[in-house]
């Protein structure tokens, strides 16, 4: 269960958050809202990847900033850069030990093989995207938070992704303009400015 208890967050001077709260506890979530409204800062709140200026967000009942949290997230979103120094085969290399993980089958699923010793920065839009996902998906975390996860992808990525939302054994948070869960018709939907017009 991931929780937003009275949560508040700025960019520079602008609020975007105030005293939110928030229970995320459906196994499938789908947030919307329009741009901008604070979608990708929601899910890089939960991820624990930038602090809340108030209150706290516990995931498992947990703060998401512990290290020993981190662990259980996953992460795919554009504002995650990755690292443009390494090639691919690299990134996964150095992700699966880090995490103690195999790296299975995921770039051949993707598509992405042919680009094992390409560097990161000299992918397409596209391929960038399927390595992010896949170094989300590769620890299998508890919580696996996606933002506009079929941006950019091919039909054969879209194809996998699918497979891999409707399948997926732990908890998935998705912002999207799409429908992702498509074979899924118990899915929690939020819309953000609804949630945000009733935080004071």
């Amino acid at each position: 269960m991931l929780v937003f208890d009275k949560v508040s967050q700025f960019n520079g001077h602008r609020c975007i958050f105030r005293h939110l709260s928030l229970t995320v506890d459906a196994p499938r979530v789908c947030i919307t809202g329009p741009n901008g409204i604070g979608k990708t800062t929601l899910l890089l709140l939960a991820a624990g990847l930038i602090s809340p200026r108030e209150g706290e967000i516990t995931y498992q009942k947990q703060n998401v900033l512990l290290a020993s949290s981190k662990n259980n997230i996953g992460i795919s979103a554009s504002k995650v850069a990755l690292p443009a120094f390494m090639t691919v085969k690299e990134l996964l290399k150095f992700h699966a030990l880090q995490f103690k993980c195999p790296a299975n089958n995921w770039t051949s699923e993707f598509g992405l093989e042919p680009y094992l010793t390409t560097k990161v920065s000299d992918l397409s839009l596209g391929n960038y995207k399927k390595l992010s996902l896949i170094t989300a998906l590769m620890h299998q975390p508890e919580l696996l938070l996606l933002d506009e996860p079929g941006n950019g992808l091919d039909e054969q990525a879209r194809s996998v992704l699918e497979k891999v939302l409707n399948s997926y054994p732990g908890q998935i948070v998705v912002a999207s303009h799409e429908t992702v869960f498509s074979d899924n018709t118990e899915v929690q939907h939020i819309a953000l400015e609804n949630i945000i017009d009733g935080a004071v």
